[in-house]
């Protein structure tokens, strides 16, 4: 009955709670261990603070307190009343991101996010395209990344998960069944973006990172951000993965449109004859 879930999650609430009194202490206690590893480890100085590498472009109010600032911000698109923070304040708000509620935060936020998605679709445009073409997987009914929409929207095919019938996730009614899909699975997690990072408390997950880096066993299960010189370094190759493959996304795209063929495709072709195919011949014929 609901008077048996009410009670249910006022149980679970409470737990929480009387968890956070050691668990929160804890986290917070680590996240001083971070900025001291960012403001001291002679290896982590290159990439923090303001000994680190970054470009002289007279953007001050990029402090090395962000993973991958080189200080590149020529529009000034980061520059914020608020975004020169005092380090009492970032400490106190550090749960709630680097910057939390200004545009170079929210800049950041974004750019961490699609660097993460991009990072997802640059290896899943490839192997579809890999398995068909060099494992002879032939049961994948649209290989090329950019074809599968098209070929959903006006070929009438299907296509099945991994091949299997009856797991149908695209073709007639498929569209439907994605877009619910995607309604469920994708607004769940973007409403618990919006909320922050205590949003998963009332189903008893205690996070103990930020809404950017939310560790635990949920995010973390392999204990990888456990040692704080380690953690920060793999923020850096993170972010700087990440906008690799949005430039990749963005070639894929720009490959697409100019040649109608796959990214493996395209490299082969390249490959083969190099004078040829590339871009500059492409943007001459």
């Amino acid at each position: 009955s609901l008077s048996l879930l009410h009670k249910a999650g006022e149980n679970i609430a409470r737990k929480v709670e009387e968890e956070k009194k050691e668990l929160l202490p804890a986290a917070n206690r680590q996240e001083l261990r971070r900025a001291e590893a960012r403001a001291t480890n002679p290896k982590l100085t290159a990439y923090f603070g303001e000994s680190r590498t970054k470009l002289d472009l007279g953007a001050d109010h990029l402090e090395g307190v962000l993973p991958g600032d080189s200080g590149f911000d020529v529009l000034g698109l980061g520059r914020d009343p608020e975004a020169g923070a005092t380090d009492n304040e970032f400490e106190a708000r550090w749960r709630d991101g680097a910057y939390a509620g200004t545009r170079l935060g929210s800049f950041f936020e974004a750019e961490l996010l699609h660097a993460r998605w991009a990072m997802l679709g640059a290896v899943g445009a490839l192997i579809p395209e890999a398995l068909a073409r060099y494992a002879g997987v032939d049961s994948i009914a649209e290989p090329v990344w950019w074809r599968v929409g098209y070929s959903v929207l006006h070929d009438g095919v299907e296509i099945n998960y991994a091949g299997l019938q009856g797991f149908r996730i695209a073709g007639d009614k498929g569209i439907l069944a994605i877009a619910l899909c995607q309604l469920v699975l994708m607004g769940g997690p973007e409403y618990a973006r919006r909320v922050g990072i205590e949003s998963l408390e009332p189903v008893g997950i205690f996070l103990p990172g930020c809404v950017n880096y939310p560790g635990g066993q949920l995010f973390d299960p392999l204990g990888l951000a456990e040692e704080p010189a380690e953690f920060l370094e793999q923020q850096v190759k993170e972010i700087k993965n990440g906008r690799l493959a949005m430039l990749a996304m963005l070639g894929y795209g720009a490959q697409a449109l100019a040649t109608g063929k796959g990214p493996l495709e395209n490299l082969e072709c390249f490959l083969s004859d190099p004078l040829h195919e590339n871009i500059f011949a492409k943007l001459a014929g």
